[in-house]
């Protein structure tokens, strides 16, 4: 009787100790994007997962400003597009050059350069 309690006893504080199988939910929100992810306790050092997730948040914020730069250089040549279209062609060089886009205000003046010439 007292080895069926000793064994009982010393497989509850087995079961207790050891990490359960709960998972964890992490998720980020950075700008517009939100990223969740739904990983199982594996007994990992908590310390890794904490560089994991920074490295989750560094990689998110890559891409947010990618998307922004994207969007941005976008603008510029529809604003540009636009200057060029209502004849204003110093006036979309100037734009294409104050947003240091010189690829983009040689082909705004390669475009005028034509219209010049009439």
């Amino acid at each position: 009787m007292k080895f069926t309690l000793a064994a009982i006893g010393l497989a509850f504080g087995a079961v207790a100790a050891s990490p359960s199988m709960a998972q964890t939910s992490t998720c980020y929100r950075l700008g517009n994007i939100a990223s969740c992810s739904v990983q199982p306790n594996s007994g990992e050092n908590p310390i890794q997962q904490r560089y994991a997730g920074f490295q989750e948040v560094d990689r998110l914020h890559k891409e947010n400003e990618d998307r922004e730069e994207a969007q941005r250089q976008q603008g510029l040549r529809e604003e540009v597009g636009a200057l060029v279209a209502d004849g204003r062609c110093a006036d979309a060089r100037k734009t294409a050059l104050r947003a240091g886009d010189f690829a983009l205000a040689d082909r705004a003046g390669a475009m005028c350069a034509p219209a010049r010439k009439r």
